[in-house]
């Protein structure tokens, strides 16, 4: 994993400008000058025609993080050696590395004050999270970061066939003349082709952050997202991909495969599926290498470190929180005491 941490001067007074998501604008907390980020229209690339890596962008060195493994990808005349996830300072400096630039980048729009209020109050529904921690919450590091992802566009076409049953039921007697219903199955056979057209599969490409953390936040609203420009990266973090393109592509497969799955089986009305293969073809692929926002808040509770993680443009949040034995342990015992009452009626025990 690599991060980016880009530095703007202020053309007023030579500080640093920060990038405000509640303007919307490169800002100076020293003079108050303002700076509006230049925006472009962003394409989509072909997939098949532009897979080959490109070159890191020019003026900025790598290091690693002894601490917890992060590699940061800092500007040259950065002052920053902080790693953004633990917060250690030991960093060390090591060789660029090469691979593709991004496309375009999804700015934040949530302040960090908002942010952090959608991550506690995130936190406070945490059925087994320990009572102590949601009263005493204190953020040891909260960091805005963008984090790579492919979005990827495809049209599909899938022949398909499978076995579906549908549920009856029928009241039987027995020698004795006592009725009962029973249930029954009627299996019947499908086949067919379906076609689907997808524009925005999103796919992490981050080693800090998994597909399935990815989809508890989204959605991120990707159709409005700005050709990349590093101004946006001022005050914040840009983590660099850690997957390969066609890995994030077999990811993005998967989860078309499963819609189209999904969708395949809408169409019919159906209790138990006995089989179903989907056969699928991929046509004019479309990627684009993109910087979504996420604020990252790192905390520590009886020596041990979670974190949770915030949409930069929803604030919907997701994340680790340490489990109360407690708590645990009595909803298991209510949860007996529950079945015993249950059995006990049904025994005729009381």
């Amino acid at each position: 994993m690599a991060e980016t941490v880009s530095v703007v001067k202020c053309p007023g007074c030579g500080a640093d400008m920060v990038y405000d998501p509640a303007m919307g604008a490169l800002h100076c907390d020293y003079c108050d000058t303002k700076k509006v980020v230049e925006k472009h229209i962003v394409a989509k690339r072909d997939f098949i025609s532009e897979r080959a890596e490109g070159d890191v962008v020019e003026g900025s060195s790598s290091y690693e993080c002894p601490n917890c493994g992060a590699t940061v990808e800092m500007e040259n005349f950065a002052t920053t050696t902080e790693c953004p996830f633990c917060g250690a300072t030991n960093i060390v400096r090591k060789e660029q590395l090469a691979g593709l630039k991004p496309d375009s980048i999804l700015p934040f729009i949530l302040p960090r004050d908002k942010a952090l209020e959608a991550g506690k109050k995130w936190l406070k529904r945490r059925l087994y999270a320990p009572t102590k921690l949601k009263k005493n919450f204190k953020a040891e590091h909260f960091k805005g970061i963008y984090v790579p992802s492919f979005v990827f566009a495809a049209n599909t076409f899938a022949t398909y066939d499978g076995q579906l049953g549908e549920d009856y039921y029928v009241t039987v007697r027995d020698a004795k003349g006592n009725s009962r219903v029973e249930t029954r199955t009627r299996w019947f056979n499908i086949s067919g082709s379906y076609g689907k057209n997808y524009s925005d599969i999103v796919v992490e490409a981050s080693s800090r952050l998994t597909q399935p953390e990815m989809e508890k936040i989204l959605p991120f609203d990707t159709v409005t997202s700005e050709q990349y420009r590093r101004e946006y990266l001022a005050g914040f973090s840009a983590e660099r991909y850690n997957d390969s393109l066609d890995n994030s592509f077999g990811t993005a497969r998967d989860i078309m495969e499963a819609d189209l799955r999904a969708s395949i089986l809408a169409q019919y009305k159906y209790d138990h599926v006995g089989y179903l293969n989907v056969s699928a073809q991929y046509s004019d692929i479309k990627f684009n290498y993109m910087l979504l926002p996420v604020w990252v808040c790192g905390y520590k509770f009886r020596d041990k470190l979670y974190s949770f993680l915030v949409n930069g443009r929803t604030g919907k949040s997701t994340g680790k929180t340490p489990v109360s034995i407690p708590k645990v342990l009595f909803t298991v015992l209510v949860g007996l005491g529950i079945i015993s009452v249950l059995v006990c009626h049904f025994l005729g025990l009381f």
